[in-house]
């Protein structure tokens, strides 16, 4: 029995030729195999090659990734290209007319190195690397997030090189008007005074949501909690006042004209009103009116208030929380941080090998036995953080620009103990 290097799904096939209706000796003279063949597939004791499975696949009617019994999101780099019908020395020259010469350029060597978990030296530069994803995305007839992943999955140590670049955002030009403040100017007193309410609440809830991510616990979807109670309809004796209702009261707006302005701020799509119910002791389930603030809504809130949109980091820097996190590991120095030291999130988001939500992670630290110091069989020795190459490379590259993002964080130190470790 020849052993089987690639995976194949044989029980699949044998269902799906008998409910295609189709004999061993039938399906063999459509893929252009003899029968034995066909049964030897069946019986697990060969695979197909990659011509022969992509047109099985299209006999049965079916995909060549059924056929292999590999599960969607876990394709490696050598079953894109089987998928795709392909074997090396096909695959090799089509890349080679898409790769220009250089240390780009496909080989057959190269190829075999990748697909059996071997990097590819004169791939490791970014722009390199991002030629190579392109191509074989344009051969293998998918997408370049595809092959990223499946690159990913095999060498995670190059997620900072697979990672696509984002460009940083142009600088809004401040003479051009607003629209946003033109929505606002066109509002009554009273509906601003509700709008701003609404929005406060709504910050506050997205605050909340932020901490709890960031400590690495699900703060469900954001049109989930974005819904803000704003009135229970039962005797407030019983309920109380709601966030809303506190600041409204607080402003001398809230009386019983709530409904007919939170509608006239909905005609205008800056906010959507629904209803849902809460149990309230003694009374029981009893209807409540929740609102929800549009984009359009809280462009609108920040322009009359005259507050700016929460400051992202351009291009690729890192958050606020995730460049934090990277200066404690950097200035742990060679020894590293414990393996228990980071909590929440950060951790998925700069880890070499995690793929927070199936993206990327960005390898800039990883969590290794034993640092700098550490006594006894490596096997024994407890796991620490430290930083990658990857990650010393982003702080050298990238000190000055957290320090004029992040002035409290002090980027100075992690830049000497990165240029240290």
């Amino acid at each position: 029995m020849s052993r089987r290097i690639e995976p194949f799904a044989s029980g699949s096939l044998s269902l799906l030729r008998q409910e295609a209706g189709l004999t061993q000796t039938r399906l063999a003279a459509e893929v252009g195999v003899s029968a034995r063949q066909i049964a030897n597939y069946e019986q697990g004791c060969n695979s197909p090659s990659p011509h022969h499975l992509r047109r099985m696949a299209h006999v049965l009617q079916t995909s060549p990734q059924v056929l292999a019994g590999v599960p969607e999101g876990e394709e490696s780099l050598a079953d894109l290209r089987r998928f795709a019908g392909l074997d090396r020395v096909e695959a090799v020259r089509l890349l080679a007319q898409s790769l220009p010469e250089g240390p780009a350029r496909a080989t057959e060597w190269k190829l075999q190195a990748l697909e059996s978990g071997r990097p590819v030296s004169a791939w490791l530069e970014a722009s390199v690397l991002e030629s190579v994803v392109a191509a074989m995305a344009g051969i293998y007839g998918v997408s370049s997030r595809t092959v990223r992943r499946s690159w990913f999955r095999a060498f995670p140590e190059q997620a900072h090189l697979l990672r696509p670049k984002r460009p940083a955002r142009a600088r809004s030009d401040s003479r051009r008007p607003d629209p946003a403040a033109g929505t606002w100017n066109g509002l009554s007193r009273r509906q601003r005074a509700y709008l701003a309410a609404c929005f406060r609440e709504d910050q506050r809830a997205e605050d909340t949501a932020r901490r709890q991510r960031a400590a690495g616990q699900d703060a469900g979807p954001a049109a989930q909690w974005r819904r803000v109670p704003f009135s229970v309809k039962a005797d407030s004796a019983f309920t109380g006042y709601t966030g809303v209702q506190e600041r409204l009261r607080a402003e001398g707006w809230h009386d019983a004209g709530a409904g007919a302005t939170l509608h006239a701020l909905a005609r205008r799509g800056l906010l959507r009103i629904s209803e849902d119910q809460v149990e309230v002791f003694p009374l029981g389930f009893v209807p409540r009116v929740v609102v929800e603030l549009t984009r359009s809504g809280r462009a609108c809130a920040r322009a009359g208030l005259g507050e700016s949109p929460p400051r992202r980091p351009p291009g690729d820097l890192l958050s606020q929380w995730l460049w934090r996190t990277l200066v404690r590991v950097a200035e742990a120095g060679p020894g590293g941080l414990p393996e228990d030291a980071l909590w929440g999130r950060a951790k998925f988001y700069l880890g070499t090998g995690y793929r927070p939500g199936r993206a990327l992670s960005r390898g800039y630290i990883d969590c290794l036995p034993g640092g700098e110091g550490s006594e006894g069989p490596l096997q024994e020795r407890p796991l620490r953080w430290v930083l990658t190459d990857a990650g010393r490379a982003h702080i050298a590259e990238n000190a000055a620009a957290y320090q004029e993002l992040y002035a409290d964080v002090p980027a100075g130190r992690a830049f000497e103990c990165a240029q240290k470790n």
